[in-house]
């Protein structure tokens, strides 16, 4: 009785294998690096293709060898908007153009000129923006008709591997929703936009709820993997729904806080919100894993990646350090914050953290970082926390932005890497307000495909039972008073900071 999550990112691909209960019983990580260079940002199909393989091999063989047992169900789950391109044959014909990829912009522009914003907005629940894969596809037929001439399917990842693995094309709804191209609503291809944008709806999968079995692994995959030929296939989620529902953030008023190298909140919600002052900020109204429930994203893009770049530049010492004693650079970093007198109420200094550009509420790729308030008397280990405050200080204002449109957040479950600093965790409860929880098992994707695979086996009548199973409660943080109350002032002034930095530079703002 095994079950297998695989969840492809864009660094990396990896596979755990639990039992129906959530016990760990093998995996592995394969990184891939994409191409970067001038904008344009891809990763090539076959090299993931071949660590995808990998991963799924190293885990179905070492659970057979640990427990006796076969992987029952392999759950796919992948990050959102970028896809390959294939040929009748099933050849790729491109590689991945990733979400970062500047591709597509007069694309965007050319769509919303002619279908219009509002209405591009109030028919898909989001704004347009060349991330999403529709503007991708234009640009293909624009400047690379050669490819688009042979194009018979665009995969997005997770229904790419879905069709690699199993010989079906279907794609869950919350990864449907990230093309700029279907109905949240009615669950259903948007014919309208798509005449629009010039797109033949057959290019993609057929949209199907998360959990959807697609059906046994391929017959000549089996010896390969290490599989049987009895394991089912099924079709998981976008990666950050996928993370809400292992996080157990399913009921109106919870909300995933996914604290990886980009942060991302995902509340859920039990209606469509139709704000269009929340769609213009970039809020999207996406599918929920669970058919009825819908989730947005607010996210920052550096998130952890900020707390990285400090450990690499402010704390490369730590670092180098770290691996002599095999033990985590953060952990050090830690350990020096809570050692530090200085560290003890909140710091004064105030980080944008928009060394990539901001997400939301602003989606201005143009706009900088920014430090303000150091000084000759700073130690490391404040502005170490003043990283981790102005990374908390960026979601408090996407919390309330989306309280304003209706989306009331009233906890937070926290996950990722981040989730593993009680530091932090203190810092993001006394700025927002919130208690925030942190689970026994901080890997919510993995939870959350275990989830969505025992379901389909039938070890679990519904999600809600295997979330009550599998989601435990770690630690709680709850708010301190006095501290919010301290940080109120300071917040106050951060949200002063995007406007002051695009003053300074001479940047046309976005709101």
């Amino acid at each position: 009785m095994a079950i297998m999550g695989l969840d492809l990112g864009t660094s990396g691909c990896k596979s755990v294998v639990c039992a129906p209960d959530g016990t760990y019983i093998s995996g592995a990580y394969r990184e891939y690096t994409a191409q970067r260079d001038a904008g344009v940002h891809e990763l090539d199909a076959n090299v993931m293709w071949d660590c995808i393989r990998e991963v799924v091999s190293i885990g179905a063989r070492e659970c057979r060898a640990r427990t006796g047992d076969e992987v029952e169900a392999i759950i796919v789950t992948s990050f959102g908007e970028a896809g390959v391109p294939v040929d009748r044959e099933g050849r790729v014909l491109h590689g991945i153009v990733l979400y970062t990829d500047n591709r597509g912009e007069a694309e965007t522009n050319a769509l919303t000129a002619r279908f219009g914003l509002e209405k591009l907005m109030r028919t898909l629940y989001m704004k347009p923006h060349m991330m999403y894969t529709l503007p991708k596809l234009m640009w293909y037929k624009n400047e690379r008709p050669e490819v688009f001439a042979q194009m018979h399917h665009f995969y997005l990842i997770e229904d790419y591997a879905v069709w690699r693995l199993s010989g079906v094309s279907q794609i869950s709804y919350s990864l449907a929703s990230r093309t700029m191209a279907f109905d949240v609503v009615s669950k259903r291809w948007c014919t309208e936009v798509l005449e629009a944008a010039g797109i033949d709806e057959r290019i993609f999968s057929k949209p199907v709820s998360a959990g959807t079995v697609a059906g046994p692994v391929l017959p000549s995959l089996c010896e390969e993997l290490g599989l049987s030929p009895d394991t089912l296939i099924i079709t998981g989620a976008q990666d950050q729904i996928t993370a809400a529902l292992g996080a157990g953030a399913f009921l109106p008023g919870t909300s995933v806080d996914g604290m990886g190298t980009v942060e991302c909140i995902t509340p859920a919600f039990d209606r469509p919100f139709d704000d269009m002052s929340l769609i213009n900020r970039g809020y999207v109204c996406a599918p929920h894993a669970i058919d009825g429930l819908y989730a947005t994203y607010a996210f920052c893009y550096c998130g952890g990646a900020l707390v990285q770049w400090f450990r690499d530049t402010v704390g490369l010492d730590a670092k180098l350090r770290a691996a002599q004693e095999n033990t985590s650079a953060y952990r050090l970093l830690d350990a020096e914050f809570a050692a530090d007198p200085a560290c003890k109420s909140p710091t004064g200094i105030l980080v944008l953290p928009h060394f990539a550009g901001a997400a939301t509420p602003y989606m201005d790729s143009a706009t900088h970082g920014a430090v303000v308030g150091l000084s000759l008397e700073t130690t490391r280990a404040q502005f170490y926390r003043a990283v981790m405050e102005g990374i908390t200080y960026e979601m408090r204002l996407n919390l309330e932005m989306l309280k304003h449109g209706g989306v009331d957040v009233r906890v937070l479950n926290a996950t990722g890497g981040g989730s593993r600093s009680d530091l932090w965790m203190q810092i993001k409860a006394d700025i927002t307000g919130l208690p925030v929880q942190t689970l026994e098992n901080p890997e919510a994707g993995a939870v959350g495909c275990i989830m969505l695979g025992a379901v389909a086996k039938g070890y679990y009548r519904d999600l809600q039972e295997a979330s009550a199973a599998l989601v435990r409660v770690k630690r709680c943080f709850e708010p301190d008073a006095a501290m919010h109350a301290r940080y109120e002032e300071h917040f106050s002034n951060y949200r002063r900071m995007y406007d002051a930095v695009k003053d300074i530079y001479a940047l046309p703002k976005i709101y």
